[in-house]
C-alpha cells in the first residue's frame, strides 16, 4: 500500500496497467514499488508547508508521479497515460494526495525528528603517517586524518599547518561511509614533506560541537626516534638481565651445596 490512504486503489489501477504489457513479454524478473518523499523548504516540519512527491517505480523506471506543487498525476511513460488521466478526474484521489504534505509527510516529520535531526554524536578524530617514496631519500608523508563515528553525515574537514590551511592537489578526501550504526566516518588525506617545530592540525566542523574539534600531529626528527628506540631496547635488555639473576638467585637459595650436607652428618 502506498503512502496515501486510497493507495490501494491506486496500487491496483497501476497493476492494471502493467498486467497486460507483462503478458505480451513477461520479463525474467521486475519490480515495482511505490515511494513517498517529502520536502520542506526551511529544512523542518514547521512553518512554509512542505512538498510532497509521490512515484510509481516498475522495473527501476518512473512512470507515474503526483507532486502536489502541481496537483496533478504526470504520466512518465507513455503506457500510464490513459490510467492518469483517470487519475486526474478523480477529484477524491487528488484531494487525498494533497493531504499527504500533512498526513504523511509532517505527521511523521514529528514522530521522527528528534532521532534523525535532533540527534547528534561528537566525531572522534586521529591522525595517523604514513611514510612513502621510492628511495630512502625521499622525505615525503602522508597524513591520514580519520574522522569517525558523527552523526548527522554532514562535516567539514580542513587541514592545518601550522595555523595555515591546506588547499589544492595535496588534500584528497574520501566519500563519507556509513558505518551501518547510523553514524559515519571520513578520512581526509594531506601530502606533505614534514619539517622539525612543524604542528599539524586536522579541524572538524560539525553539527554536534559550537565550536570546530581538531587534533595535532608533530614530526618527530630522526634523533628523537633513535634515543626513543634506544630506550625500549635498553628497557628490554634491562628486564632480561633482572630475571635472569633474579632466577639465578632463586635457584642458589633453595639447592643446599654438597659440603654443607657433610658436615651436618
Amino acid at each position: 500500500m502506498g503512502p496515501s490512504g486510497r493507495g490501494w486503489p491506486l496500487a491496483a489501477w497501476l497493476w492494471a496497467l502493467l498486467l497486460p504489457a507483462a503478458a505480451v513479454a513477461p520479463p525474467a524478473h521486475f519490480l515495482y514499488q511505490e515511494r513517498g518523499e517529502c520536502f520542506f523548504p526551511n529544512g523542518t516540519g514547521s512553518g512554509a508547508p512542505g512538498r510532497y512527491l509521490f512515484r510509481a517505480i516498475y522495473d527501476r523506471q518512473d512512470i507515474v508521479r503526483f507532486d502536489s506543487d502541481v496537483g496533478r498525476f504526470v504520466a512518465l511513460a507513455p503506457m500510464a497515460q490513459a490510467n492518469v488521466d483517470t487519475f486526474n478526474r478523480d477529484p477524491d484521489l487528488l484531494r487525498a494526495q494533497m493531504a499527504d504534505v500533512d498526513r504523511f509527510c509532517r505527521h511523521n516529520y514529528e514522530g521522527l525528528e528528534p532521532f534523525a535531526l535532533g540527534r547528534k554524536i561528537l566525531p572522534k578524530m586521529m591522525i595517523a603517517p604514513n611514510g612513502y617514496g621510492g628511495s630512502s631519500s625521499s622525505r615525503n608523508t602522508m597524513l591520514i586524518c580519520t574522522v569517525d563515528h558523527f552523526f548527522p553525515a554532514k562535516i567539514t574537514v580542513r587541514w592545518f599547518r601550522n595555523r595555515n590551511e591546506e588547499k589544492g592537489d595535496e588534500v584528497m578526501t574520501t566519500p563519507i561511509i556509513d558505518n551501518g550504526d547510523w553514524t559515519y566516518r571520513i578520512q581526509v588525506l594531506l601530502e606533505t614533506q614534514p619539517e622539525k617545530g612543524d604542528v599539524y592540525t586536522c579541524q572538524a566542523e560539525h553539527a554536534s560541537s559550537a565550536s570546530p574539534v581538531s587534533v595535532e600531529w608533530r614530526p618527530q626528527s630522526d634523533s628523537a626516534k633513535n634515543k626513543m628506540w634506544t630506550g625500549i631496547v635498553g628497557l628490554v635488555l634491562g628486564v632480561v638481565f633482572v630475571g635472569a639473576g633474579l632466577s639465578l638467585y632463586v635457584k642458589k637459595g633453595c639447592i643446599v651445596p654438597p659440603a654443607t650436607v657433610g658436615l651436618m652428618e
